[in-house]
Formats: C-alpha cells, structure tokens, sequence
C-alpha cells in the first residue's frame, strides 16, 4: 500500500514535469515509512527493490521496460539502494532502542513499585508474603523462602525437587539470613526476571532486618522501662517502708525503757505497733500481688463467692475504718454470687477503702454501696476527701500514681493499689473507673459478671 502511495504520487509530479531525481525521493520516503512500519530488515529491502524496478520501469528511459541505457541512471538507483539499506538499518536499529528503553522503564517501575510496597509492610510473616506475591505477579515463578531460624513460608502447595528450582540468596544488612528458591522448572529466568527476583531477595533481606532492630529498640525499651520501675519501686519502697517500721523500733523502745509505764499507754503502743504491722503487710501484698500480675502467669483461682463474705472479710481487714470514720454499706437484698478468686477481690476492696481512709479527715464520710442488675454486681467505694487531683484523673490506675493523703494517719502508700485493682477487676472480665462527686469527694466504681444464688 505504501509503494502502491508513492506510484501514485511520482506520476503526478512526473505529471506536471518533476525531474525524476526529485521522483526518487518520494520512493526513498516510502521505503523510510516501511522501515519505520515493520520489524527487522527484510520488508526495508523488499520495498527498495520493488521501488528500483517501479522508478526503472515507469521513469527511466526506455520507458515501460527495464532496460537501462543512461549510465546516470545506473548510479542514481545504486546509490538509491545503498541509502535505502542504510536508512533501513537505522530505522531497525532505533525500533530495537526503543523496544529495550521500554522494558528498562517498566522494569524499573516495577522495581520501584516493590520498593515503595516494602517500605510500609511490618511483621517477619507479612514480609516474606510479599516478596513471593511480588516475584509470582512479575516474574509468574512461585518461590519458597528458607530464613537460617528455620522459618519456611512457601509460595506453592505442590512438591518440588533440586532440579526444579533456582537458588538466590537473602542478605541483610551484614549477613545472610536466608535463601529463596525459584521454581522456575527448569525454563531459565531473563535478565529482567533475574533482577526482580534479586530485588526482591534484597527487599526481604533489608526489611527483616528492618523489623529486628525494631524489635530489638522495642525490647530495649522495654527493659529500660522496667528497670526504671524496679529503681522507682525499691526507692519508693525503701521510703515508705521506713516510716513504720521507725514508729515499730520507736514504740518498742518506749514500751523496754518503761518499768512503770501505764497499762493504757503500754496497750495504745501495742496497738500502733499492730496498726504499723498491719500496713506493712498490705504493702507486702500489693508488692507481691503486682509481681504475680506482671509475671504473665494465670494468678487468678475462681470459685463461686457469696459478693456479703467477700465484703465481710475486706471491711474486716481495714483497721480504723468502723472506730475512725463514720462507715455505712449498703447491701442488695438477695443472695448475690459471682465466679471470682475471693481473695484478690478482697484485696481490691482494702486497697480502695484504705485509699478512702488515706484521703479522709479523721472523722469523715466512708461508704461501700453493692448493687445488682443485668447480670453484673456493681461494687461502689465513696468518700467525702479532697477527690482525685486533675493532673492524675487520666493516669489513676498507673503504676506508681499517689496523690497527696488528707489522712492525719500519714500513711502512704508505693502508688500500687489501683494498678492492681484494675488488673484484677479486668482480669475476671470486668471494668473499673473513678470520679470526682458533684459535692465532693472520689468515688470509685467496678462491677463483675455475677448472678442471684437460687
């Protein structure tokens, strides 16, 4: 069609009386086209031929033959040829360029494409998955990735032998972590497959290493953390410990110096030294209740408890609660029972009615109200003190928390109580939370699954 164009086109000019030099051009025009067109040098060679004979038939003399008898002619169509050839060739040569320039670009989009995906992907498992769904979407291989901790995620459900697959090494940033096979079945991989697959083997290899450093960062941070806790523990634990026991030496040193001390000071002196006692243990059991919970380990024993005994026992363990406040509890009137480990329970409610004690004048208002309904029973610890600070309302229930005690008891406690309430209200499924009163005063709130005795 082209030719048959060009024909067209040199017998108009010859027409209106074109030299045929000119004319030529118009075929060298069309055999550019047809390089430009196809593929390879055969169709360029094919029309530089048809179009000598077609300019030798229709415009050299004789006309309408081949016979050539200007030897100007002669040369005007081997140079034609010889142009022709060249042109043709260039053309192929730009066409393969242009082939090759457009497998590089989508080679490297792809490559950038698995580079930006790497960037964001977390966890050792996700990572090796998109590396094997990145090689089996541009290359078509399934692969199997080996990691040195024995690790082995699989990109194929089927049994492959040595022979089916291809080698590749993962490395991260200062060594090899591990291997990924490519099976491939023994069709051999291009240069462009090789390279993706390379990419990424070396993806896989930086982004677990990646993740380990993290890990590792995170672990560190943890352990400084802890260890921040440990050191804030003892020195609060050293503090706080040394109160009492200086008013236990203090008093026994009072009772051995005395030989005619009193019987009603001797027994008062007994009696804060077992008030001192008594707070010792409950932070023992704070200290010792919290190394369980942080432990990891299941600490809870679950029995079904009747919710008045477990109230009984904990009102029971507060000393000075009924002689030194105006205490009032308020029970529901059925049988209450829940699935909860008695004594932890208990220990949550010392811990909040000591706190009500500790942020309470001498005198002041303390009640424990248990209520009932949809299947929870509410547990309600109010006072009339100075309420909870708003500096620490959002951060009550962390670790070593205490705000300033009311109590002219001027006992303190090492910030632990309410960290382990919550951990044992939560762990038996339940929920906790405190607030400040309207008129004054905390009141702090926890309920647990429960039901009525039949």
């Amino acid at each position: 069609m082209i030719l048959a164009l060009a024909d067209i086109i040199c017998l108009i000019l010859n027409y209106f009386g074109v030299e045929k030099e000119n004319i030529l051009m118009v075929f060298m025009v069309g055999v550019l086209i047809i390089s430009t067109c196809t593929q390879g040098y055969e169709y360029g060679l094919i029309g530089a031929a048809i179009s000598v004979l077609t300019f030798n038939y229709l415009f050299t003399i004789p006309v309408h033959t081949f016979a050539i008898t200007n030897p100007n002619d002669m040369t005007l169509m081997a140079f034609f040829v010889v142009a022709a050839l060249i042109s043709s060739s260039l053309a192929v040569r730009f066409q393969k360029q242009l082939i090759i320039s457009k497998k590089n670009e989508e080679t490297a989009k792809r490559l950038y494409e698995m580079s930006e995906q790497f960037i964001n992907v977390t966890g050792k498992e996700n990572i090796i998955q998109l590396g094997i769904h990145c090689i089996y979407e541009y290359t078509g291989f399934e692969c199997v990735v080996e990691l040195q901790d024995d690790t082995v995620v699989s990109g194929t459900g089927n049994e492959y032998t040595s022979k089916d697959y291809l080698m590749f090494p993962i490395i991260g940033i200062v060594k090899q972590i591990g291997l990924m096979k490519i099976l491939n079945h023994n069709q051999g991989l291009s240069v462009e497959q090789e390279l993706i697959v390379k990419t990424a083997a070396n993806q896989i290899g930086i982004a677990l290493d990646r993740e380990l450093i993290y890990t590792q960062q995170e672990q560190i941070k943890v352990e400084v953390e802890r260890e921040h806790m440990k050191s804030s523990m003892l020195r609060s634990i050293s503090h706080d410990f040394r109160t009492p026991l200086t008013g236990i030496m203090g008093d026994c040193a009072l009772i051995l110096d005395s030989d005619n001390m009193e019987m009603k000071a001797c027994h008062q002196l007994v009696r804060d030294i077992m008030e001192q006692s008594v707070w010792l243990t409950k932070m023992m059991e704070n200290i010792l209740s919290m190394t369980k919970i942080e432990s990891g380990q299941p600490f809870l024993h679950k029995d079904a408890e009747v919710v008045d005994d477990v109230i009984n026992e904990a009102t029971s363990h507060v000393i000075g609660l009924k002689d030194r406040r105006h205490y009032q509890v308020s029970l529901p009137n059925e049988v209450i029972v829940a699935e909860m480990d008695g004594k932890m329970i208990a220990q949550v409610l010392i811990n909040l009615l000591d706190n009500a004690m500790k942020h309470t004048e001498e005198g002041g208002v303390i009640s424990l109200k248990v209520k009932y309904r949809n299947r929870r029973v509410y547990f309600i610890v109010e006072d009339d003190g100075d309420g909870i600070p708003k500096e620490l309302q959002d951060h009550i229930f962390d670790e070593f928390v205490s705000g300033t005690d009311r109590s002219t008891d001027q006992k303190r406690g090492i910030g632990l109580g309410l960290t382990i309430c919550k951990a044992v209200v939560t762990a038996h499924g339940g929920e906790i939370w405190g607030e400040n009163k309207e008129e004054g005063g905390a009141r702090f709130v926890f309920w647990l699954p429960a039901k009525q005795a039949e």
